[in-house]
């Protein structure tokens, strides 16, 4: 959002750690700086769903924990309307251009259901982001148009137009990508929203929108309230930790939300919304996720150049790196020592996604993968 961190910002002093510590015991994204846990294949580390290993902040969990009174109530006490006005004031967009929901998948979701019942295609790059949007469209029967990544691995936005056809529908772009957390220049981005928009859908998904350093990047909020038919996702779920408690945010003209919400059947958790209240304006924690992301980033990068391994310098909580192998043998393999990585992502099977961890379970990680595969 326009309040987001720089990488200055990251190293500012202790006040990040102290005051926004997570509640590491009764953590259950294990790790090895958790007194008693030993990684097993059954139980390992998660370095495989891209999530927050340090949790939720400590003042987001005291807002739900107060939140609780209202939990007979439905709405779940009043939280929408100043969660809704603080993220629209963070955007500088009209409260009326952002709609809550619980999670972004519910509204990803509900974005497959309306191309469902309007027809056409989805147009969309290879690989990509494929749970909830994708497969939720597989389960309607909505057609695909896949374009291949450019040869950086990057979205290829020349082929995507090029691939454009009359029958589609709906444009999907995961900006940064997953699972490859490249991001497209803001400004080239920005035009071709602006031109495909009067032509169909064009739908953005920033789910980790915090976590980029590139200076190109934009965000394409700002162009909403002119192009009825750009729609722009974000979620809680990453680096503020909310992925089981699931708040998520879209952007749109007020018809585009309007026809959202007529096919949505979730309801928004009551104390999420005044946990993800405190979690958004708690900027010291962001800035200690943000250091121990770039940390385990590091730890990564200086493995990867050690063995020569091709990888991708990242943009979220997240890389890719060549396996040379494929990527099924490689999750098991590194399983057995206790640890959990990215499932394969057709069509780059000879390449493996994995989730930052803690530094300290990073490190661990590279241990492992060195004794499996170099030793």
């Amino acid at each position: 959002m326009t309040n987001k961190i720089t990488r200055r910002e990251w190293l500012i002093g202790g006040t990040a750690l102290a005051g926004g510590m997570v509640l590491a015991a009764n953590a259950h994204a294990q790790s090895i700086t958790i007194d008693g846990y030993v990684p097993t294949a059954a139980n390992p580390i998660r370095m495989s769903s891209n999530e927050n290993p340090y949790g939720i902040n400590k003042k987001a969990s005291i807002a739900m924990t107060n939140a609780h009174k209202y939990g007979g109530l439905y709405g779940g006490g009043g939280g929408q309307r100043p969660l809704t006005e603080l993220i629209a004031g963070m955007e500088n967009v009209p409260t009326e251009n952002v709609m809550v929901a619980g999670g972004s998948g519910e509204i990803l979701k509900t974005i497959a259901l309306m191309v469902a019942m309007e027809g056409g295609k989805i147009l969309a790059p290879n690989p990509t982001y494929d749970d909830t949007f994708m497969d939720y469209s597989n389960r309607r029967g909505i057609e695909k148009i896949w374009v291949p990544v450019a040869e950086d691995l990057s979205i290829d936005l020349d082929a995507m137009k090029a691939a454009y056809t009359d029958d589609v529908k709906i444009i999907y772009l995961c900006n940064p990508n997953n699972p490859i957390p490249t991001v497209m220049h803001g400004e080239k981005l920005k035009e071709f929203c602006k031109e495909m928009s009067q032509k169909c859908y064009v739908f953005v998904d920033e789910a980790y929108y915090e976590y980029v350093n590139d200076p190109n990047y934009q965000t394409m909020i700002p162009l909403i309230t002119d192009y009825p038919n750009v729609v722009v996702t974000r979620t809680a779920s990453k680096i503020h930790a909310f992925a089981g408690i699931r708040i998520g945010f879209g952007f749109g003209s007020t018809e585009m939300l309007g026809k959202i919400r007529s096919l949505m059947t979730g309801s928004i958790n009551g104390p999420a919304m005044f946990g993800a209240i405190e979690s958004y304006k708690d900027t010291d924690y962001q800035q200690f996720v943000l250091r121990k992301n770039a940390e385990s980033l590091q730890i990564l990068y200086d493995f990867f150049d050690k063995h020569g391994m091709r990888h991708i310098k990242s943009n979220a909580n997240f890389t890719f790196f060549e396996t040379g192998m494929d990527s099924k043998e490689v999750y098991d393999r590194i399983r057995k020592h206790g640890i959990a990585i990215g499932r394969p992502f057709p069509p780059k099977l000879d390449w493996m996604r994995i989730s930052t961890a803690r530094p300290e379970d990073t490190k661990f990680f590279t241990e492992a993968y060195e004794k499996e595969f170099f030793s």
